[in-house]
C-alpha cells in the first residue's frame, strides 16, 4: 500500500468539499487532503502558489474534482491539468451524472468517473480508486525511472574503455561492452544471454564466484580479484576484476557487475621493485639516502653495520651528527656540497659523483671509503636529496701500495738480472770463442757450451719480459693485425717454417704487447711443430759445422711446451717446414658474420696433455724448458680483456684462439 498520498479536492460547494476531505482522511491514514473552491484555485495549488489558508503543502498525487463549477467546469479543469501534468491521476466526482458526461470525461482522458451518493459507501469506492490510481502512476514512474537508469548504465558501460559486464543471478551475461568483447575475442551476440563460464578460464570463474559470494554475505559493496588473461599470441597477461554484487528490492541476490583492468605492467613493476629491493638487501655495498637537509632517511644493513647505533637510530639522524660523533672528518661536508652543486649545475653532463672519504669506526681503525653519489629525481625542479653507495677500498689501497712496492723490487731485480747476469754471460761467450779459435777441431763439446750460453741468454730475455711487464699494457690504439703478425714473424727465428696470414683486420690493442703475444705464439709453434722423423733430425744435427751459430735446434735435449717429448724436436722442426696460420675468429650476429678475434694454429703434432695446462706459469714437459712463453701470452691477453684458449686443431696441430677482441672493421684476406 502506498504511503503519503496527497489528494487535492476541488469543489465549489464548501459543505461537500469539507465532507469529502474529512471522509477520505478517515478512510486512509496515509491520505492528506487539500481543498480548492474552483478550477482556477486548484490550478494555483497545482502550480505551487498555494492559498491563504494552505500556503505550503506537499506535491499533489491525485485530484478529485466536481463537474459543475462556476467559471471552469470539471472537464475544462481536467484539460488545464493535463497541459501541466499529462499523467496526473484525475477523478471526476460529480453530483450530476449522465452517459454523455461520462463519455465526454473518458474521451478527455479522465482517470476515473464517479457519481456522488447520499451514503458513505461511495466514499469508500472513491478512496480505493484514488489509491489504485496513485499506485499505478507510481509504479509506472518507477518502471520508467528504472529503464532510464538502466539506459544510463548501459551508455556508461558502452563508452568506458575498460572491459565491463553485468551478470544475472544465474551467471549469464546481460550487458557487456565492446572492450569486453575485444578482451574475449568474440562478437557481442555470441556472449549476451550466455553463461560467462563459457568464455573465461576455470581459475577466473572460481575466483569471481568466491568473491561475489563473500560480497553478498558481507556488508561490503565491492571487492576485487586477479586472474590470468590468455591472448592470441600465446602470452599471458594479468587482469584485475573490480566486482559488485547486485540485489533486488527485497535484498535477494540478483547478479553481479565487474570492471576489468589490465594490470600486467603494474605487476611487472611490482616484481621488478621486489627484485631490486632484494638485490639491495643482499648487495655487499653500503647504501643510504639523504634528504634535502642532509638527514638520513633510509639505509641498508651493510651501511648500519659500520656504526655502534642500530639502523632504527640512524634513520632520521642528520649526517652532521655522524661527523660530531667522530665517524667522519668535517671535510666530508665540503666534498659533498661541492659535488652536489656540480651535479645540479646545467653546465655539466655528469649524473653521478665519485670521491673518497676517510671513515673511523668504533674500533678506531681508519678506513677508506669510495663514495658514489647520485641525485634523487627532482620534484617540480627542486632538489630533494641524494643516494649514496659506499665501498670499503681500504684493503685494495693497501694491496695497491704493496703491489707498487713489489713492482719496484721487480724492477730492481730486472736491473740486476740485466746487468749482473749478462756481463758474466758475455765474458763466458767471449772466452768460449777464444778457445774455439785456439782449438783446431773444437768438436761437439764447444757446440754444447755455445748452445748452453745461448739458452741462458734466451731465459734471461723471457724472465726480463715477465718481470718488467707482467700483465700490464700501455695505451691501446687501432692496430693493423696483419702488420703486427708480419713484424712478429720477422722478429722470431722461424728457420724453414712458413707463415700464412689470413687476416686484414684492424683491432684495438697495445701494439708492442700485441707483437710480444704473437712472437711467443710463433716461437712456440716453430719450436714445437716438428713433423720429420727422429733419424732424419739426428742426421741433420750431426752434419752441422762447428763454426755454425748455435740455435735451439742444436739443443742436446728438449721437449715441447704443448706436448711433444722427442729430444730432437727442435732439429725436426728446423727441417720439417712447419706451417703457421693466423686467421679470423667469426661469430654470427643477426645473420651477419662479424670478426671477434683471431687464431694461431700450426700443423705440428698438437697437444699430448691437457691444453689448458700450457698457460700455467712455469709449466713445461722439458727438463730445460722455462714455461714462460705461453704464460706471457695469457697475461697479455687478460690485460687487454681478451680470452685465450688452446686446443688441438681440427686437422691436427696446436690451435690458440684469442677472443673478445675490439674489432674495428671486418675485411679478410690471405698472404
Amino acid at each position: 500500500m502506498a504511503s503519503g498520498i496527497h489528494v487535492l479536492c476541488v469543489d465549489d460547494d464548501p459543505d461537500l468539499r469539507s465532507v469529502t476531505a474529512a471522509t477520505l482522511e478517515r478512510s486512509r491514514s496515509e491520505f492528506v487532503v487539500s481543498t480548492a473552491n474552483s478550477g482556477r484555485d486548484g490550478l494555483s495549488r497545482l502550480d505551487g502558489t498555494g492559498t491563504e489558508s494552505e500556503p505550503e503543502r506537499p506535491a499533489i498525487d491525485c485530484i478529485v474534482s466536481d463537474y459543475e463549477m462556476p467559471g471552469m467546469d470539471g472537464l475544462e479543469f481536467l484539460a488545464a491539468v493535463r497541459e501541466r501534468d499529462p499523467e496526473m491521476p484525475f477523478l471526476l466526482f460529480t453530483g450530476k451524472g449522465s452517459e454523455a458526461i461520462a463519455h465526454e470525461a473518458i474521451s478527455a482522458g479522465v482517470t476515473d468517473y464517479l457519481q456522488k451518493g447520499t451514503g458513505t459507501d461511495q466514499y469508500v469506492v472513491l478512496a480505493n480508486r484514488i489509491e489504485n490510481a496513485v499506485e499505478k502512476r507510481r509504479a509506472e514512474r518507477a518502471r520508467r525511472e528504472s529503464e532510464r537508469e538502466l539506459e544510463r548504465y548501459r551508455t556508461l558501460v558502452e563508452t568506458v574503455d575498460d572491459p565491463m559486464y553485468v551478470l544475472d543471478a544465474d551467471g549469464r551475461c546481460t550487458i557487456i561492452n565492446d572492450a569486453f568483447c575485444d578482451l574475449l575475442g568474440v562478437d557481442r551476440d555470441r556472449v549476451v544471454g550466455e553463461p560467462i563460464a563459457e568464455f573465461i578460464s576455470r581459475e577466473a570463474l572460481e575466483r569471481g564466484a568466491k568473491t561475489v559470494y563473500h560480497l553478498h554475505e558481507s556488508d561490503r559493496e565491492s571487492d576485487r580479484f586477479e586472474f590470468t588473461i590468455g591472448v592470441e599470441d600465446g602470452a599471458q597477461r594479468i587482469g584485475e576484476a573490480n566486482v559488485t554484487a547486485l540485489t533486488d528490492d527485497e535484498g535477494r541476490f540478483a547478479g553481479s557487475t565487474a570492471v576489468i583492468r589490465d594490470i600486467t605492467a603494474r605487476k611487472r613493476r611490482e616484481r621488478e621493485l621486489a627484485e631490486y629491493e632484494r638485490i639491495v638487501e643482499l648487495a655487499p655495498i653500503a647504501l643510504f639516502i639523504l634528504d634535502a637537509d642532509a638527514t638520513i632517511t633510509w639505509c641498508n644493513d651493510e651501511f648500519a653495520d659500520a656504526f655502534t647505533e642500530e639502523i632504527e637510530a640512524l634513520i632520521g639522524t642528520p649526517f652532521a651528527e655522524l661527523i660530531e660523533r667522530g665517524y667522519y672528518d668535517e671535510r666530508v661536508i665540503g666534498k659533498y656540497t661541492d659535488e652536489v652543486r656540480t651535479l645540479l649545475s646545467s653546465s655539466v653532463d655528469r649524473t653521478r659523483a665519485k670521491y673518497q672519504v676517510r671513515f673511523r669506526p668504533s674500533d678506531d681503525e681508519e678506513r677508506i671509503h669510495d663514495v658514489h653519489t647520485k641525485l634523487l629525481p627532482l620534484e617540480d625542479g627542486a632538489f630533494v636529496g641524494t643516494i649514496h653507495a659506499i665501498r670499503d677500498i681500504t684493503r685494495r689501497r693497501r694491496y695497491q701500495r704493496e703491489l707498487e712496492r713489489q713492482n719496484d723490487r721487480l724492477e730492481e731485480f730486472a736491473s740486476v738480472v740485466s746487468h749482473d747476469l749478462r756481463n758474466p754471460l758475455n765474458v763466458a761467450r767471449g772466452t768460449l770463442e777464444l778457445h774455439a779459435e785456439d782449438c783446431p777441431q773444437p768438436g761437439e763439446s764447444i757446440d754444447r757450451i755455445r748452445w748452453s750460453l745461448q739458452r741462458m741468454d734466451e731465459l734471461i730475455d723471457r724472465l726480463l719480459s715477465l718481470a718488467r711487464h707482467g700483465q700490464t699494457i700501455g695505451k691501446q690504439t687501432p692496430v693493423s693485425l696483419s702488420t703486427s703478425v708480419r713484424r712478429a714473424w720477422n722478429a722470431v727465428d722461424t728457420a724453414n717454417a712458413t707463415l700464412e696470414c689470413a687476416v686484414e683486420t684492424t683491432i684495438v690493442a697495445d701494439e708492442g704487447r700485441l707483437q710480444a703475444l704473437l712472437e711467443n705464439l710463433f716461437r712456440n709453434s716453430v719450436e714445437h711443430g716438428s713433423t720429420s722423423s727422429p733419424s732424419q733430425a739426428q742426421e741433420d744435427t750431426g752434419r752441422r759445422s762447428a763454426s755454425s751459430e748455435p740455435s735451439v735446434a742444436d739443443a742436446p735435449e728438449d721437449s715441447v711446451e704443448h706436448g711433444s717429448t722427442d729430444a730432437d724436436s727442435r732439429a725436426q722442426q728446423e727441417r720439417s717446414g712447419v706451417t703457421v696460420t693466423v686467421g679470423p675468429l667469426e661469430t654470427a650476429v643477426d645473420d651477419d658474420r662479424s670478426v671477434r678475434g683471431f687464431y694461431v694454429t700450426d700443423d705440428g703434432p698438437g697437444f699430448d696433455s691437457e691444453p689448458d695446462d700450457v698457460f700455467e706459469f712455469g709449466y713445461t714437459t722439458a727438463e730445460d724448458g722455462t714455461g714462460f712463453g705461453l704464460a706471457i701470452v695469457e697475461g697479455i691477453a687478460e690485460a687487454h680483456g681478451w680470452a685465450v684458449t688452446a686446443r688441438n686443431g681440427d686437422d691436427g696441430g696446436a690451435r690458440f684462439e684469442i677472443s673478445g677482441v675490439d674489432v674495428r672493421d671486418d675485411r679478410s684476406g690471405s698472404t
